[in-house]
């Protein structure tokens, strides 16, 4: 996935959207949920991603004090 962390939010923010509206089928509901664990698991890659950039830039050895 290649997406920012702003653009994956919003398309997470989309899909729950979309799941809450209870207007979708049950393979589309399957569809969109599977799409939004890629993606909320995308965001958390950038998150942890950028944590371990400040860590290192702070010359922390422990990443706890974030």
């Amino acid at each position: 996935m290649n997406l920012t962390y702003e653009k994956a939010i919003a398309e997470l923010e989309k899909s729950a959207e979309k799941l809450q509206s209870g207007a979708l089928s049950l393979d589309e509901t399957v569809s969109v949920y599977e799409e939004a664990c890629k993606l909320a698991a995308h965001c958390s890659a950038l998150l942890e991603s950028a944590k371990q950039k400040i860590t290192i830039m702070n010359g922390e050895e422990d990443g706890d004090e974030l």
